[in-house]
């Protein structure tokens, strides 16, 4: 049996940042035979396509110093270039700082007179309240409320609004700027600056970092915890005696695997809710020079919400022949997902007849469509409240969890390696003790 001091589940962002700053023996766990999380990357048909649409930017100079340094001279920034889908015309991102310049004049006329009925809406009780509040009936009606509703896939009367201040822009007419230095995180504009690596997809962040971590073991799935004896048995038979565990695994999977977790303990985590995600891939046989970074929707006839021209993301991505195009749909209980064919068909000819950036449908060459369970956490209003019953649980155990479903945060990728920092440090802090199993 092998013996680690910290044992990680995942090597995901989160995972390989712990395991990289920690001081204490580590090893990192993880099912896939691959390293990055839902920051894979994919190429196929000469395109690259990340899971998700992902940039680097972060406010933490301590995460941006540590991957530019594990990035060398493969890493790259230009603004961001991110447009809204609205009334049949392309803005500059976001809309409610933009909407003056939709093409129909009684659309803007309402959206300017609802911002002089707009507040604060810092005591707002759901997320649904926050909208009309801060933004006024006309934005919320004309994109904010449509747009919500179509990404989190339910009813946003049940969404908090502890998450709005660091994702959700001003309305036009209130100056805010990205911070890069002050360690919380604020709404991206029109003209942050954002990272990627020079060359390959966003995935190659998290390749570089395993480079740099102690020990790791791809394609070993843990499917049973004993935290009595701790230790951990993956589905080839591998067993680890660790002494303390960290977990990056969606919660109310760990606790599928934990031994001994009481019945009522996984129902309070079965109400941690989450939205999933199809991604619809497309090769299109032109670099497409002249796409945006980001094409946002609030359209119902349109099927994704975001849409992610990724071989904008670097010099050498755009100098390729063909382009990857990665289209993201919501979907849930309350939402359904369209028949393939039909989801195909219609987020294809958006692009083609109204958005107007590939120039013709037959130029798409190649398409897959790739699911993501755990795609977003949703803030629910009694997510705090089963957070803390089920860490709780667990800390006794020697059990802690982080990363975006470890910690059930909607967070990017330069929180999660925050969250490996300051957990390394939190571990290197304690006092080992002696396992159990005689090490």
């Amino acid at each position: 049996m092998r013996e680690v001091d910290v044992l990680i589940i995942g090597a995901g962002p989160a995972g390989l940042s712990l395991a990289h700053h920690l001081s204490a023996d580590s090893l990192i766990l993880e099912r896939e035979n691959e390293v990055g999380g839902l920051c894979r990357s994919i190429e196929r048909e000469g395109a690259v396509f990340d899971i998700g649409g992902h940039s680097f930017h972060t406010p933490h100079p301590e995460v941006r110093d540590f991957v530019e340094r594990i990035m060398g001279d493969n890493w790259e920034s230009q603004i961001r270039d991110a447009r809204v889908f609205s009334h049949g015309a392309l803005l500059p991102y976001p809309f409610q700082k933009h909407f003056d310049q939709i093409p129909d004049a009684e659309v803007v006329a309402e959206c300017r007179a609802g911002l002089e009925e707009a507040d604060s809406a810092e005591d707002a009780e759901n997320f649904q309240e926050y909208i009309i509040r801060r933004f006024g009936p006309g934005v919320a009606k004309h994109f904010m409320l449509p747009y919500n509703r179509k990404i989190w896939a339910r009813d946003i009367r049940r969404v908090s609004c502890e998450w709005t201040s660091q994702r959700v822009a001003a309305p036009k007419g209130r100056e805010e700027k990205f911070d890069t230095k002050g360690g919380e995180r604020k709404p991206l504009q029109a003209g942050t600056m954002v990272s990627y690596p020079k060359r390959g997809g966003f995935q190659a962040i998290f390749v570089a970092m395993a480079g740099h971590v102690p020990a790791l073991e791809l394609g070993q799935e843990v499917v049973e915890i004993d935290p009595s004896r701790k230790t951990a048995r993956t589905a080839s038979g591998m067993e680890i005696a660790w002494n303390r565990l960290v977990s990056t695994m969606p919660i109310p999977d760990l606790l599928e695997i934990v031994a001994g977790v009481p019945a009522e303990v996984k129902e309070v985590a079965s109400r941690l809710e989450f939205m999933s995600l199809s991604l619809l891939l497309m090769t299109v046989d032109d670099p497409l020079s002249d796409a945006p970074q980001r094409i946002y929707s609030a359209d119902a006839d349109v099927p994704p919400h975001k849409i992610a021209f990724n071989h904008t993301s670097s010099t050498e991505l755009r100098a390729r022949p063909v382009h990857g195009i990665m289209c993201e749909i919501s979907y849930s209980d309350e939402k359904p997902m369209l028949p393939r064919a039909e989801l195909e068909d219609r987020t294809i000819r958006f692009l083609v007849d109204e958005a107007g950036v590939i120039p013709s449908a037959d130029r798409v060459v190649w398409t897959d469509l790739v699911d993501v369970k755990y795609a977003y956490p949703v803030y629910t209003h009694e997510r705090p409240a089963i957070l803390e019953a089920v860490r709780g649980y667990l800390a006794p155990l020697g059990i802690t969890t982080i990363g975006r479903f470890g910690g059930w945060d909607y967070v990017n990728s330069d929180k999660c390696i925050n969250m490996g920092i300051e957990h390394a440090r939190v571990l290197d802090s304690q006092t080992q003790v002696t396992h159990p199993l005689g090490r």
